[in-house]
């Protein structure tokens, strides 16, 4: 993932943090009305390049040409001799190859090339909110959303398991992510593994805090730190 792409999660995930701590101690509070069903994992399919993966690109019988560790620019181009720019992010490496040996046709005879992927861009999670160690986790296929929470250190007493929120890429191409809602109690309460979505690249998970958290949290801002009183016990 790309620097860009790291900066563009941290400031989503720090946006619903700070919105769940402002959300009140009502449990009546409406929450946000533009949540959606999340959406199905993608399927496995072959390999596609993305920014920040370093490729090499072969030719066959111009070796001449032959270009090593060539990195993926965040908007998905590389740069090769004579042809210039090229889209090669969202590809896989056969359509590279492909779109490669059609560009370089107008200049070398049978340019067959192939692509290799050198390098691979490492994919990552963020997971934020009332975790023990809020940040990214490594993204692998098959990840699940309570597995990514146990690899942030897991949830704090504090977490509402109920009302996770998940946020996805639309498309990678796009810094534009769909919210929805996780109910993750059901899987560390009642064992219900078909509630423990698998996650994919780049999706952010916020954990806010229970109603009786935020509560707790108002009378010990506004209460206990302004009145000088003793409360032997918390009336939440």
């Amino acid at each position: 993932m790309s620097r860009h792409g790291h900066g563009a999660l941290i400031a989503l995930g720090m946006a619903l943090a700070v919105g769940s701590l402002l959300a009140g101690c009502a449990s009546s509070s409406p929450g946000p009305t533009a949540f959606l069903v999340p959406a199905p994992p993608a399927q496995s399919t072959e390999y596609l390049i993305q920014p920040g993966d370093s490729v090499d690109v072969s030719f066959y019988y111009h070796p001449d040409n032959n270009q090593q560790n060539l990195l993926v620019r965040p908007d998905g181009k590389i740069l090769l001799p004579y042809i210039g720019e090229i889209q090669a992010g969202g590809l896989t490496t056969p359509q590279l190859s492909a779109e490669i040996e059609k560009r370089y046709a107008v200049t070398l005879r049978d340019p067959k090339v192939a692509v290799n992927v050198k390098a691979l861009n490492v994919n990552r999670i963020f997971v934020g909110g009332e975790v023990t160690r809020p940040g990214f986790v490594t993204f692998v296929p098959g990840i699940t959303a309570v597995q990514a929470v146990v690899q942030a250190g897991g949830w704090k007493d504090t977490a509402d398991l109920q009302e996770v929120v998940l946020l996805q890429r639309v498309n990678e191409t796009s810094n534009e992510y769909r919210p929805s809602k996780l109910n993750l109690a059901k899987v560390v309460e009642q064992g219900d593994t078909k509630a423990d979505l698998v996650l994919g690249p780049s999706d952010v998970i916020v954990i806010p805090k229970s109603g009786i958290a935020k509560a707790n949290l108002w009378m010990e801002q506004y209460v206990i730190k302004m009145i000088p009183i003793r409360i032997s016990a918390s009336p939440f």
